[in-house]
């Protein structure tokens, strides 16, 4: 599971945070070029992919990507 945040967008509501349900989203303890506390993904382990971030950015500042699983198929 990946987790990006893009921090030239994110202007620190706390959206993600609130709504994360494995608080795998925290403030960041640097602002960026905009002066915003923005928010930083810090215990990725934790993700379960549910979206519910991405889904609740009024921002578009997040998006989650499921890595793909090595599948192999057997040859008859």
């Amino acid at each position: 599971m990946k987790v990006y945040i893009d921090d030239t967008i994110c202007k620190g509501c706390g959206i993600c945070i609130y709504y994360c349900p494995k608080n795998v989203i925290r403030f960041s303890s640097v602002q960026n070029r905009k002066g915003f506390t923005t928010a930083e993904v810090y215990k990725i382990e934790n993700c379960s992919g549910c979206k519910l971030c991405e889904i609740g950015c009024p921002d578009f500042a997040i998006y989650v990507i499921k890595e793909a699983t090595q599948t192999i198929v057997a040859k008859e």
